[in-house]
């Protein structure tokens, strides 16, 4: 195993500050003590280079491998040893205090505690070491009262050790939880706008796939026309005309789909539209359109949440889409209503239905199913044949904290779908 060092600050300033104050008291007590005893302060040169030392040490940390860690404990211990075997520090057990607030930095909980367990029985036996010469001079009653107060004394130790490490257990556990945190609100972050790019991938090749089928087929159709009129045109003037006016419907078709492509990508929904406004908007572009003007009943009493109200301009959206393009429809109803509880939507018409299994009707279902699950809500579709369609949503409001009136707005740019079916979802 090889001995890297990388060093690392102190992740914590007011741990450090309380280190080098309990060196500080450390050379004071030793101060005092000498002042007493020998009535001048006297602080030997060994006594001075290891505060030095062990105080310098707090302001790197080693960062490597679990090696390089032991090392640097091994350092801080040999230097206690050495200071209180030969008498130069007398106030130690300060010393293995801040020893195991380092420890907290450099090795996980179990370490941390086995480290603790090393440091009181260091405790133990540099105590022995100190009184063991005195106990011998006292007489057999003062050797009670002078091993008492040493076990008092190894009692506080103890649990001074114990209760430090649980505060610096503590401390240091809150700091790697905030660090946790903070990763994953970044990693969410990065997953939402991974997200977002998907969406507006899946939505570009989505109205790609749109204007090949639709717009595409129209300006081929056209072409064909087209070439058509112009042999004819010095044959036959009047079936030549007659290609003219099937390529001018065919234009005007594909100038349809061209806005409805437009429509699709567009952002700029007035702020200031409420919900009802935009689906009444939405029915006036219908019978625009198909000549058919949908009924609607909305019972809205209150603004819906923002998400409620996307989710469901999308739905009612993607459904006229679909009726437009595949129903044959002569009448559309549409109707909205919510509790305090529940939204419910219903969009029916009276087209000529599809087979539930149908898998070239896909896409749009998978979308407008997605936008309901993402809500915790219900979705459901009735049709057969000749009978029609119906779709229900179903939403709960009571996944949102409020409902906070607030307009509509505009979507993202994953809106509009083309309506599909799939059978996997009708259940």
């Amino acid at each position: 195993m090889s001995l890297s060092f990388p060093i690392r600050s102190n992740p914590f300033r007011f741990l450090l500050y309380i280190e080098w104050g309990l060196v500080a008291t450390c050379a004071v007590a030793d101060s005092l003590l000498s002042i007493v005893f020998s009535q001048t302060p006297h602080l030997s040169i060994p006594f001075l280079v290891i505060l030095l030392v062990f105080s310098l040490m707090g302001l790197i940390l080693p960062g490597g491998n679990t090696l390089s860690k032991v090392v640097y404990t091994g350092i801080e211990i040999g230097l206690i040893l050495f200071g209180a075997t030969f008498g130069y520090l007398q106030f130690w057990p300060l010393l293995l205090i801040v020893v195991l607030i380092r420890s907290c930095f450099l090795f996980e909980e179990s370490g941390r505690y086995l480290l603790a367990t090393l440091v009181f029985c260091l405790f133990l036996v540099l105590k022995a070491q100190s009184v063991s010469s005195i106990a011998f001079s006292l007489s057999f009653s003062e050797q009670g009262i002078f091993w008492l107060n040493q076990l008092t004394h190894t009692l506080l130790f103890g649990v001074g050790l114990l209760f430090l490490l649980l505060l610096v257990n503590t401390v240091f556990t809150e700091r790697q939880v905030h660090e946790q945190l903070t990763i994953a609100h970044k990693q969410l972050q990065q997953y939402v706008v991974q997200v977002e790019d998907l969406a507006v991938v899946r939505e570009r090749n989505h109205i790609a796939h749109n204007i090949h089928d639709s717009l595409g087929h129209a300006l081929a159709v056209l072409n064909i026309q087209l070439q058509s009129a112009l042999k004819f045109w010095q044959v036959d003037l009047e079936q030549a005309h007659r290609y003219v006016l099937q390529s001018k419907q065919l234009g005007s078709f594909a100038m349809q789909e061209v806005r409805r492509s437009v429509n699709t990508l567009r952002v700029d929904v007035p702020k200031e539209r409420s919900l009802q406004m935009a689906i009444a908007f939405l029915v006036r572009e219908f019978h625009h359109t198909t000549g058919i003007l949908p009924t609607t009943q909305l019972n809205l009493t209150s603004a819906l949440p923002p998400e409620v109200s996307k989710t469901i301009y999308r739905i009612v959206q993607e459904a006229l889409t679909n009726i437009y393009k595949h129903a044959e429809a002569t009448a559309v109803h549409i109707h909205l209503s919510a509790i305090p509880e529940q939204v419910y939507l219903t969009i029916e018409d009276n087209g000529k239905g599809f087979q539930l299994d149908q898998e070239s009707m896909r896409f749009g279902l998978q979308e407008m199913q997605q936008r309901v699950t993402l809500l915790k809500g219900q979705f459901q579709i009735e049709s057969e044949l000749e009978t029609g369609c119906c779709i229900t949503v179903r939403l709960p409001l009571s996944e949102f904290p409020s409902n906070t009136p607030q307009p509509l707005g505009s979507a993202s740019v994953s809106n509009r779908k083309y309506l599909t079916l799939q059978k996997s979802f009708v259940q």
